[in-house]
């Protein structure tokens, strides 16, 4: 991964203020607990872990099918566990796309809520700490029965000076099509003169296209940068 290198106090002494005021709050916290308890898992949670975040939807261009989709978090804060369930039934399990409670840096916890568009289910983690702050968002469809990674971005940005390597950094990649941006932009400070604006398309090499879910612990620590070191291992 490219990372360099998430009451108003009420004062109110009289007796029918303060009824109103509990009141309030008692239906507040039923409000957050009937939230809290609509979201049930896809399936039984794992041994071992809790869930963190459920999603059903509809995914897949051609061929769309309603799935669930749980993500779960372990008791010894590792790596959580991606579950995706199809009339019931597991269809998926990974431990690498949604990354842990202790991988997202001075920042904490590093996952973020589950969403869907497009066909595609996304899964994004975020973090870093100091100048550095980053974001990846995986994109994950079905194709011909399997499931597979569509896209995922990754961007940075350093706050470092220019001449000490930083700004922008944009990389965005479609495992569809096999098209690869890859954008650079300097800090806006007195050694940006230095560096200039750079902005490079390639295509993935045509054995990455499409890759299974699977893959993505090896997607992550692959060059996708548009120069001679593009599809290697970092």
């Amino acid at each position: 991964m490219r990372h360099f290198p998430r009451l108003p106090g009420l004062l109110n002494h009289a007796a029918h203020g303060t009824a109103l005021w509990l009141a309030s709050l008692a239906l507040i916290a039923a409000a957050a607990s009937q939230a809290h308890a609509a979201k049930a898992p896809c399936s039984r949670v794992d041994a071992g872990y809790v869930l963190d975040d459920s999603l059903r939807g509809t995914f897949g261009s051609t061929s769309p099918v309603n799935a669930c989709v749980d993500v779960l978090r372990p008791h010894n804060d590792g790596p959580r566990r991606l579950r995706v369930f199809v009339d019931g039934k597991p269809v998926l399990s990974n431990d690498s796309v949604a990354l842990g409670p202790n991988d997202g840096g001075v920042n904490g916890d590093p996952f973020q809520p589950l969403a869907s568009g497009h066909g595609s289910l996304i899964v994004q983690n975020a973090g870093g700490g100091g100048p550095l702050q980053w974001t990846e968002t995986w994109r994950l469809t079905i194709r011909d029965g399997q499931w597979i990674v569509a896209g995922w971005d990754n961007d940075a940005t350093d706050t470092h000076s220019a001449a000490d390597g930083g700004g922008e950094f944009h990389l965005s990649i479609n495992f569809l099509t096999g098209d690869i941006q890859d954008n650079y932009d300097p800090p806006d400070d007195d050694n940006a003169s230095s560096k200039r604006p750079a902005r490079h398309v390639c295509k993935v090499p045509a054995g990455w296209r499409s890759p299974p879910v699977a893959q993505v612990a090896k997607l992550r620590n692959t060059s996708w940068n548009c120069d001679a070191k593009l599809g290697k291992p970092l």
